[in-house]
């Protein structure tokens, strides 16, 4: 997983231009290269050093995260990735969500425990949230935590429709997308 990652990521530095992310003044973000103003700032992808560690939330929770999740959110800081990807003939835009630094990661490790506490209230299969889809409100993209599977799900609905069986699949099919131009 972390390869068809790591090539993503290649391809969106190589493809997008400038690469801009939400600006938060109080996070000390190793992707921070250059403060545009108050909102924007230039980013580059930094790699995890150490990975984001999911196992004292597995044990709160007592659950284990599919591989597919830890690959995904602990293997680099970044901005979030403006991409687009097709399946079964229909286009999608989507943003994939990243942690810009650890302070994100811990944001992001907080919203994920909410979701999975959601989940089993709702009676659903526990899923993550990776990205959201650009063209409608409140529809996710996740990774099914049993299966693995990359699909999409309404907030507060089980996932509905599998894109992708396997999340390397999944960011092979990836195209970025310059959203400044």
């Amino acid at each position: 997983m972390s390869t068809a990652l790591d090539r993503l990521i290649e391809r969106y530095v190589n493809e997008v231009s400038p690469l801009h992310a939400e600006y938060v003044s109080e996070w000390q973000s190793p992707i921070y290269v250059n403060v545009i103003d108050d909102d924007v700032v230039e980013w580059q992808p930094v790699k995890q050093q150490p990975p984001l560690d999911f196992s004292p939330l597995e044990a709160a929770l007592e659950l284990t995260f599919h591989e597919h999740v830890k690959s995904f959110y602990g293997r680099w800081f970044s901005g979030d990735l403006a991409v687009s990807v097709t399946h079964n003939d229909e286009q999608h835009g989507v943003s994939l969500l990243q942690a810009q630094g650890p302070e994100d990661a811990e944001r992001l490790l907080q919203n994920i425990t909410g979701h999975i506490l959601m989940k089993r209230k709702l009676k659903q299969p526990e899923t993550v949230f990776i990205g959201l889809v650009d063209e409608v409100d409140d529809l996710l993209l996740s990774i099914d935590n049993a299966t693995g599977a990359i699909g999409l799900e309404w907030i507060g609905k089980p996932q509905h429709e599998v894109l992708y069986a396997e999340l390397d699949d999944f960011l092979a099919a990836c195209t970025p997308v310059n959203l400044a131009k």
